[in-house]
């Protein structure tokens, strides 16, 4: 049941801040252990009453929000802006403050949905879906028809579930769009094709702003976040899901399987962790032989292993990333998920893998990958992918052969620049390319090893 205290009178200007007191009063006395004693069909009444009380709390708020804002308030006390004025207020948190006060800009556009949400009618949620569904209607449209648009979706959005009813927004908005031109009803044939034209351009925003991070290892952990369009994450969702099933087993390394009959863990994993473990063997599951090649090298990740820890089976391994994983996940890596392993020889250097020929080879490249990692330029971080082959010592038109200890690799800059301000590149006693700078540069002319070589054990 809504809370009548704002609706026994209409609240005049001058004594809304006088009401608001006696709210926060009313609110005082139901306190926080208020509900511990009330039947469960009365808690959920009471749940439900203040789901309502917020909403009509929020669009207050916006409406004071929004008066601050035209009144130049800001101005006069020296803020930079309401946003930070009102953040000092209360909370301290400028950017949601900023969030506020652009939601409040926007309630002129949608006067009905707002007082919808004031009369605790519609929940933050559903006033943002009926936000976004006016905003594809076209600038053609009428004062009459928007304000028509808006009327519907207000008046379907409390029925409905907040999917169903963004589905049901865009057929709500496609038959406006299909009689902007005209007085008569659409036929379904014109609803389809306006409602197809809304999610086409919803999901080409989408793939333009889909967004994609990972930052570096901390103990072991990488953290990272993605935001991409619904239809990829809904496949996403579904294969974690299957990998969530509880028929499904899928358990840390240490954990010994449920098909010995032993305990896995002292305490079932949170369903969380559950989901981490399924995103991590969703990440080794990845088809890396459909993804595309750069530069004749295809997406391949693989184990560099040298020849005695393979035979022993107690060293580290390092994946051609730069990471390194125990021996006991390198041979199952390789085992279980086709990754590619690579045999070294005794000085960490990748075994001749391609024939003589002017172009590297495919199977060349791996093995320039392997050992360089990248573009050997001091400093670079361009992966192999992005890198092209170099003939380091001779070049093929004065005679050089193509095999692995004359070749390097290189980004696109830093070959051009090797060639136009003249760079040199020697090799140490370990086999690792050093870039020797031009006299102009460095007229002792020292070689320069890049990092990950130097820090290589």
């Amino acid at each position: 049941m809504a809370a009548p205290l704002l609706e026994q009178q209409p609240v005049t200007a001058g004594d809304a801040v006088a009401t608001l007191a006696r709210v926060h009063a009313l609110l005082d006395s139901v306190g926080v252990g208020g509900f511990v004693g009330l039947s469960g069909g009365r808690q959920r009444e009471a749940a439900a009453s203040l789901a309502r009380l917020e909403a009509r709390v929020v669009a207050l708020k916006l409406s004071a929000v929004a008066a601050v804002e035209s009144s130049g308030e800001a101005r006069r006390e020296g803020a930079s802006s309401t946003g930070s004025l009102i953040a000092g207020d209360f909370g301290g948190d400028r950017r949601g403050a900023d969030a506020t006060v652009k939601q409040a800009k926007r309630i002129t556009t949608t006067p009905q949905t707002h007082q919808a949400m004031a009369k605790g009618q519609l929940s933050a949620r559903q006033v943002k879906a009926i936000g976004r569904a006016l905003d594809q209607l076209p600038k053609t449209v009428t004062a009459a028809q928007r304000e028509a648009c808006e009327t519907q979706l207000v008046e379907d959005a409390p029925r409905m579930d907040l999917k169903l009813f963004e589905r049901h927004a865009d057929r709500v908005v496609g038959h406006f769009l299909t009689t902007t031109d005209s007085e008569t009803d659409s036929d379904e044939s014109d609803l389809d094709a306006a409602e197809n034209d809304l999610v086409a351009a919803r999901e080409k925003r989408a793939w333009d702003n889909a967004e994609f991070w990972m930052g570096s290892a901390v103990d072991g952990l990488v953290k990272g976040g993605f935001t991409i369009p619904e239809a990829q994450a809904a496949q996403l969702r579904v294969a974690m899901d299957a990998l969530c099933a509880p028929q499904v087993e899928i358990t840390g390394p240490s954990s010994l399987s449920r098909r010995t009959g032993e305990v896995l863990l002292d305490e079932r994993p949170s369903y969380r962790t559950r989901q981490g473990w399924a995103f991590t063997y969703l990440c080794e599951l990845l088809p890396t032989e459909k993804l595309p090649e750069t530069n004749n090298l295809g997406p391949i990740l693989t184990i560099n292993l040298d020849h005695q820890s393979l035979l022993e089976q107690l060293k580290v391994a390092t994946l051609s990333t730069g990471e390194r994983v125990s021996a006991g996940q390198a041979r199952r890596m390789a085992c279980e998920h086709r990754l590619l392993p690579a045999v070294l020889g005794g000085e960490s250097l990748p075994l001749d893998l391609g024939r003589d020929r002017r172009l590297f080879t495919l199977h060349q490249r791996q093995g320039l990958a392997l050992r360089d990692r990248g573009c050997v330029f001091p400093g670079c971080d361009r992966p192999p992918g992005w890198c092209v082959a170099h003939h380091a010592r001779r070049t093929w038109a004065d005679g050089g052969g193509t095999d692995l200890q004359d070749g390097v690799l290189l980004c696109p800059h830093h070959h051009r620049i090797l060639h136009a301000d003249g760079w040199d590149i020697t090799f140490n006693t370990r086999g690792h390319p050093a870039l020797v700078p031009p006299p102009t540069l460095d007229p002792r002319r020292r070689p320069r090893l890049h990092d990950r070589f130097r820090h290589q054990s």
